[in-house]
């Protein structure tokens, strides 16, 4: 049983990484998209040439979907590790 709560222990570190990563990418993808929308604000308020962010949209659904599956194998990760830890500690044995 040692070893089932072991692998279990093991898919949820995975599990946490990979939604780690996950996130860390998004938000990665959200902050450049607000640094290009606070660009535009600063350039058209002071009345500057407005600049244009060319494939941003692009980028940003391709980072979102990639998170979206990443996200969602992180969280089957720690469903299995969970549900394997639960299975180890469950006494298998007939009580006499």
């Amino acid at each position: 049983m040692n070893l089932i709560s072991i692998i279990g222990l093991s898919l949820n570190t995975l599990g946490s990484f990979i939604l780690a990563v996950s996130l860390n990418k998004s938000m990665k993808m959200i902050n450049a998209s607000l640094l290009a929308i606070e660009a535009f604000k600063d350039t058209y308020i002071s009345g500057g040439d407005i600049l244009s962010f060319i494939g941003m949209d692009e980028q940003r659904t391709k980072v979102f979907r990639k998170s979206k599956n990443t996200t969602i194998g992180g969280l089957i990760l720690l469903m299995i590790g969970f549900l394997l830890q639960l299975l180890s500690l469950i006494n298998l044995t007939p009580c006499i």
